[in-house]
């Protein structure tokens, strides 16, 4: 009998099958003193009998264990998955009628939230003006706006100023951020003496991030990209939340800038010179190492002036070159801040 301790535990279960069905009350003991099974050996081969379904737990004999036939078992076996995959399936149904009342109470409520976050794509000059005409007639209390790049013809500054007038009558506040460069342009300087005269808020900025108007806090006017027949292009956001963000970079670029008035002093050099206004923008670009192309139209310039002025600020600096131009202007300090 004790040559059956090396066989592998489905041998195991195998002996104890054989066992069960030939004596029902078939004491443990059997196992573990007459064939020499561990404890551990004989909990293996009961454990996988239960788990097939061959032997189930009966109060009736003595060792608690009732032997059944493979068929039995078998059917006992699928009948437990049917009711496991028919509680499966209740579970789902639940599930899918839970959705379905999510979908019909709550659904209406999210997309009330989303009509407040409208967005529109307006195509064309005319749309784009049409779309600027409507919020100057909207606006109730403030405009805020951004104006980078190079300085706009006279006739459409002509029809912003006909437009500024008509809401700075209805008591509405406007501040408004201009590129430096731009208010150097002859006829945008004259256009930025009237609208101070007229009651405008006008500050200028060496950079600005981005062309942007804001009206009250539930509308904003962003610059889209141009479509392929290269016709301008914007959005209008209609959205408290993206507002706000807006306002935000709006009055970080505001509380950066300087009133108008200033755009016309001349910083003369001397021994102890460092650079201001435009010339400190440029030497920060040249340290980030942006182009001619990015640096002109971040400044509102031309590269040709770009050139110019980093070619005065290499020599005041006696540098061989753009980038020990950088290194200069670092080492002298004139990035601390």
């Amino acid at each position: 009998m004790r040559g059956r301790v090396g066989v592998d535990a489905r041998g195991r279960a195998q002996a104890l099958y054989r066992i069960a069905l030939d004596d029902a009350s078939w004491p443990p003991e059997l196992l573990t003193e007459e064939r020499g099974w561990s404890g551990t050996e004989f909990a293996e081969a009961l454990q996988l009998l239960c788990r097939l379904g061959l032997f189930v737990p009966s109060p009736d004999t003595l060792n608690g264990w009732t032997a059944l036939a493979p068929d039995t078992a078998l059917r006992n076996l699928l009948l437990e998955e049917e009711r496991h995959t028919g509680a499966l399936l209740t579970a789902v149904q639940q599930t899918r009628s839970a959705l379905a009342q999510v979908v019909a109470d709550f659904q209406p409520v999210h997309a009330g939230e989303l009509s407040s976050a409208q967005m529109e794509l307006v195509v064309g000059a005319a749309n784009v003006s049409a779309a600027l005409e409507d919020a100057s007639q909207r606006v109730e209390e403030e405009v805020l706006s951004l104006h980078p790049g190079r300085a706009l013809p006279a006739e459409m500054i002509e029809a912003g100023f006909e437009r500024d007038q008509l809401a700075l009558g209805r008591g509405v506040r406007i501040r408004t951020i201009h590129l430096g460069s731009t208010a150097a342009v002859p006829h945008m300087a004259a256009y930025l003496r009237r609208l101070v005269g007229a009651g405008t808020q006008v500050r200028t900025a060496h950079t600005l991030p981005l062309r942007l108007i804001v009206v009250d806090r539930s509308l904003a006017i962003v610059p889209a990209p141009r479509p392929a027949d290269g016709e301008i292009a914007a959005i209008v956001l209609r959205s408290e939340t993206l507002v706000e963000v807006f306002r935000g970079i709006f009055e970080h670029c505001w509380v950066s800038a300087s009133a108008v008035a200033d755009t016309t002093a001349v910083v003369e050099p001397g021994d102890d010179w460092r650079p201001t206004g435009r010339h400190r923008e440029l030497v920060r670009m040249l340290a980030g190492g942006l182009t001619d192309e990015a640096m002109a139209r971040k400044l509102g310039l031309s590269e040709r002036t770009v050139r110019r002025l980093v070619s005065e600020l290499t020599e005041r600096l006696g540098a061989a070159s753009r980038f020990q131009a950088g290194v200069c202007a670092v080492r002298l300090g004139w990035l601390d801040d």
